[in-house]
């Protein structure tokens, strides 16, 4: 039988077929965050990669999906999930096991033992497991509400740096000319229609960017990311304490792929857990989800 796992996100999606707990193929597909953009669309994305991946529907039991819109202690009135699952029950002949991928990349990096797992990839979400098997979570709330650490908020926060410099609010950043340059723009006042048209435009991309800048030494980027490192770290303490282990897994291109933040991440976290051991997980998110729903269809066959 033939599993499939699949990773979305608020940029890309990850799907890998598993069979016999070997990768046989890896596609890519667009997002599936469903709340930023319409579930129709997300349905459309999994479903382009599913197809991607050339593997006839016949010969998948079923999927694994790490959902970057679900959140777990959830379960009536998300209208939005409703119509996403909807949507793929009625264009999928298998079914679709999905979680937060946040429990879903958890699961893959404790086995089921304690643990802490950080994310910060587009959004943010810290979520642990205890030694009791208990489940608590920190963060995750949004763009709007929270992500604090995320690619979304990184990029927000280098936005108001260089709209306050332009105003002379603030001192000269390289983010001001940077952010006219990433958005196609002349002048500052300029980005208001860019910013607010339907529909929204990638900010969070402009996360890389301010990366870049604190790389070359600005010093607004560099404090920037330096308040997202802290951040993160605090999530990953408080949940790190209450788990009663010192392992910390971290997920998501901020933490993985940004140098500053991560270093920053760990000196932080070294101050609260002197012992922390911070970790990759073993497999990836999209394994991962393969991995829970073959452990949803071999026990349901257990029952049986």
């Amino acid at each position: 039988m033939i599993f499939i796992g699949a990773d979305g996100g608020g940029t890309k999606t990850k799907l890998a077929a598993m069979e016999n707990g070997v990768r046989i193929r890896e596609a890519l597909a667009g997002p599936l965050n469903y709340r930023n953009l319409p579930p129709e669309e997300a349905a459309r994305n999994l479903i382009e990669g599913l197809n991607a991946l050339g593997i006839p529907t016949d010969r998948i039991a079923a999927m694994g999906f790490a959902d970057p819109s679900l959140d777990d202690t959830v379960t009536s009135g998300d209208e939005a999930a409703q119509r996403f699952y909807g949507i793929l029950a009625a264009q999928l002949p298998f079914p679709v096991y999905a979680r937060s991928d946040a429990f879903i990349t958890l699961a893959g990096l404790t086995r089921g033992g304690p643990g802490t797992l950080v994310i910060a990839g587009t959004g943010s979400m810290g979520i642990a497991r205890n030694t009791s098997g208990e489940i608590r979570v920190a963060g995750g709330w949004g763009r709007l509400s929270g992500d604090e650490g995320s690619g979304y908020a990184i990029a927000l926060c280098g936005m108001r740096a260089a709209l306050r410099a332009a105003d002379g609010l603030d001192p000269p950043t390289a983010l001001t000319g940077t952010l006219l340059r990433h958005f196609g723009v002349l002048s500052p006042r300029a980005l208001i229609p860019v910013l607010y048209r339907d529909p929204e435009p990638d900010v969070a991309s402009f996360a890389v960017e301010v990366a870049r800048c604190a790389e070359e030494g600005d010093a607004a980027a560099c404090e920037i990311l330096r308040d997202a490192a802290d951040r993160l770290a605090e999530i990953a303490a408080h949940l790190a304490h209450w788990s009663g282990s010192p392992t910390v897994g971290i997920w998501g291109s901020v933490l993985t792929e940004n140098r500053q933040v991560h270093a920053r991440f760990e000196a932080s976290l070294r101050e609260e857990i002197r012992d922390v051991t911070v970790v990759l997980p073993p497999v990836s998110a999209e394994e991962a989800a393969a991995d829970y729903a073959e452990s949803i269809i071999h026990a349901k066959a257990a029952k049986e």
